[in-house]
This record gives structure tokens, C-alpha cells and sequence, in this order.
């Protein structure tokens, strides 16, 4: 049952600590830590992703998490509501409602967390600015991107922004060493109170295998013309251009080929025009977004990541879990999962001619590309694992708790 809409009055109450006087668990406490995050919205995007990933694999007798989001709610409630987690959804008509921060109090005074984690911009200050207030010791911010593709579109303010987010958490969770130098560059942020944990996956995944062949179908592939996947979001630093360029180069070698970007975005209309111009109809189709990406991937010959900037993304997780051999650019924290013709190509961002070579060499040399795609689940299944990233997940708030409460215990008793 959600708790949806309660005001702050309605979520005073605090919740019963179920597990006094039992017995201590793993990190010897008497009852499991409470981890409350805190989400802008339920809707299915990267920080409810990663999360809805991860929260079945908690162990619950360890820690117990519970989500809030702000407004406009979300089918990511009913994923975390399956996964055994309490959530609310604090009902606000609008972002920019000024009771936000006092709703959050009311969540907070509630779960009576030992730790809060904000995610994405709003949930970090609207939440960081909520615990703060009711003195939450921990208070863990995400740090998902980098550099000046964190926002679509700059404000005036977004320095100040991100400097007060920046002084809000006393922690931080980076999803990649890249993304942790870039907010401890570009923010100041002391480098210990950044903890790397990479992005998780789930590495069994269901996947019908009707769906695979109907999309292979659906865009022609075959024996003779092999498919490349591009999942990605429409927009300028997914190197949507570089990809063109090179599907250009691929067609003008002679080669046969479909080039299929699964996504959507504000550049759509850019993208269309630009296939039109160039002739591309016959080999690049965009698919649109699609909710399970699972039967796409398993359906490509080659998966392709051409993007100009990007912190640790799941796409090359997902088709490293399904043996897919990839290229990919060498930017963010993609070389902190993928080692050049080890279990993956790399090449350089924004370099067509590079990219359109190293795609060719893996669509005609099937030996290779079945090697690297062998490799690349071998490590996906030894590090990126979302059973084993939800455990370090747990491990890592239980020392930030555990840091916390000794600290406090040194000022109390100086």
C-alpha cells in the first residue's frame, strides 16, 4: 500500500524498530540499517533503473531500503514496491512546489533513516536540504555523469546548483573512477568522500528468443547482412553524427549492413534529416525507444557506443551480458569495463573513419568478434554483477554509518 500523497502531519509517526532486542546482524547492529533514497520521480530513468536493479539483491536481515519521490510518481513504484521496499510518493503538484523539503522531513521523521541517498539534481537538494535539516549524520549524493553534459540545458544558476549539492551530502557514490575525478575537479569535492562503485547488471536475463528473431527480421538482417545496435539517447554527446559519418564509410566501402539506433531523444528530427541527406535509408533505421532492450541486444552481430562523453554506461553492460562483441569510444569510465581487443574494441571519440574500421573488422571476422563477446560476459559476470554491486552498496553505507556514529561519539564524549 502506498503512502502516497500523506502530508507531513500523517508521516509523523515514526517507524517501529521490528528487530530490538534480537540478534545482532552482519555488521552487529541489533536491527538492519535503514537506507532511504530519494528520487525526483518514479519514472524509468537512469538513477530508478540502477536502483531497481540492485534492490531485489539486498539483503534485508543487513539493510532495508525505502524510496520517496517527489512528483508525477512513476511505474518504478510498483518495481520497488515488488522488490519488498516501502515507498512514498510525496504527491507534489510541480518541482518547483516550496513544500517539498518539509514533505521530505516528513519521510525522513518517519523511516528514521541512518542514512539518506539523494539522486540526480532535484532529489539532491530538495533531500539534502530535508535530512540536513533533521540531522541525518549520512547523507549520500550519486554522482551518474560528467562534465558539462550532467544537464541538457544550462541555467544561469547551475554553478550555484551544483556547488550547494556538492556541500550537501557528506558523501558520495560514483559510478566510475572517471566520474568521481570529474566531480572532485570540477567541484572541489575531497576525494575520500567520493566511494567508487561501478554499475551493476543483471547477467541471466529472460529474453525471448521469438522477439530476437522478429527483430532481426523487422530490419532486415540476415547471414549475408549483419546488424549493428546503437542504443542511446538522441542528443549530441551520444555521437549520433560520428555514427552517421561512419555508417557512410561503411556503405561506401561496399559493404551490406543495417545499422539500427534504438532510442529516443531531442535530436530525432536532426537524425532523420541528416540519414535522408546522406542516403542512409537502406542501411540506418532509428527503432524508438524501447522499454526491454534485452531481445535488441541479443539480436546484434556488433553493438556500437560512438558517444563524446559518458560516465559508466549500462548499455555496455547489457551486451556484455549477452556475449555481444563491442566497439566502443574510449571516454568516461568505458575503459574501467572494456580493454582494447581483450573483450572489446575501443577507439577514439568522434573519429568516423576509426569507428567505421574497427565496427567492419568485427562484422567480418566472426572468430573475433565470438572471442571478445565470450570475454566481455566473462567480465561482466566477475565484476559488474547486480547481486554482487548491491552488496557493495551495503558494505559501503555500513562504513560511511559506522564512520558517522564513531565520529559522533568522539565530539559527544570530547
Amino acid at each position: 500500500m502506498h503512502p502516497g500523497g500523506m502530508t507531513v502531519v500523517e508521516l509523523a509517526a515514526p517507524v517501529v524498530d521490528v528487530m530490538q532486542g534480537g540478534k545482532p546482524n552482519k555488521s552487529g547492529r541489533a536491527r538492519p540499517l535503514r537506507v532511504l533514497h530519494f528520487v525526483s520521480t518514479f519514472a524509468v530513468k537512469t538513477d530508478t533503473k540502477l536502483l531497481a536493479r540492485m534492490a531485489p539483491h539486498v539483503d534485508r536481515s543487513q539493510c532495508e531500503w525505502s524510496f520517496a519521490c517527489f512528483y508525477d510518481g512513476g511505474p518504478m513504484q510498483g518495481v520497488f514496491d515488488a522488490a519488498g521496499c516501502t515507498t512514498f510518493n510525496l504527491d507534489l503538484p510541480s518541482q518547483f512546489d516550496p513544500r517539498a523539503v518539509f514533505r521530505a522531513q516528513g519521510v525522513i521523521d518517519r523511516v528514521q533513516p541512518d542514512i539518506v541517498h539523494t539522486h540526480l539534481l532535484r532529489a539532491d537538494l530538495l533531500a539534502g536540504m530535508a535530512a540536513r535539516l533533521s540531522g541525518v549524520r549520512t547523507i549520500v549524493g550519486a554522482a551518474y555523469a560528467i562534465g558539462a553534459f550532467r544537464r541538457e540545458r544550462k541555467r544561469i544558476s547551475d554553478p550555484l546548483l551544483d556547488t550547494t549539492c556538492a556541500r550537501l551530502p557528506t558523501d558520495f557514490i560514483a559510478v566510475c573512477q572517471a566520474a568521481k575525478d570529474d566531480w572532485s575537479e570540477r567541484l572541489g569535492i575531497d576525494p575520500d568522500r567520493i566511494h567508487v562503485i561501478h554499475t551493476g547488471v543483471e547477467t541471466t536475463p529472460q529474453i525471448d528468443r521469438h522477439a530476437v528473431e522478429s527483430f532481426r527480421a523487422e530490419h532486415g538482417a540476415t547471414d549475408e547482412t549483419p546488424l549493428v545496435l546503437t542504443v542511446a539517447r538522441l542528443s549530441y554527446e551520444k555521437g549520433i553524427d560520428t555514427l552517421l559519418e561512419a555508417a557512410s564509410r561503411l556503405k561506401a566501402m561496399g559493404e551490406q549492413f543495417r545499422w539500427v539506433v534504438v532510442g529516443a531523444g531531442p535530436d530525432r528530427d536532426l537524425v532523420e534529416s541528416a540519414i535522408c541527406a546522406e542516403g542512409l535509408g537502406d542501411c540506418v533505421r532509428l527503432a524508438g525507444f524501447m522499454s526491454d532492450v534485452w531481445p535488441a541486444m541479443a539480436a546484434a552481430d556488433v553493438v556500437c557506443i560512438p558517444s563524446k562523453s559518458e560516465a559508466f554506461p549500462v548499455v555496455m553492460l547489457e551486451a556484455m551480458a549477452v556475449s555481444r562483441p563491442i566497439v566502443a569510444t574510449s571516454v568516461g569510465g568505458i575503459p574501467e569495463a572494456i580493454s582494447h581487443d581483450v573483450n572489446g574494441l575501443l577507439v577514439a571519440p568522434g573519429a568516423p573513419v576509426e569507428l567505421a574500421n574497427a565496427v567492419r573488422s568485427l562484422l567480418f571476422d566472426p572468430g573475433r568478434a565470438a572471442m571478445l563477446g565470450v570475454k566481455a560476459r566473462a567480465s561482466v559476470c566477475e565484476r559488474f554483477d547486480a547481486a554482487k554491486v548491491a552488496q557493495r552498496y551495503v558494505d559501503t553505507y555500513d562504513e560511511l554509518a559506522i564512520g558517522r556514529e564513531v565520529a559522533h561519539a568522539a565530539v559527544t564524549f570530547a
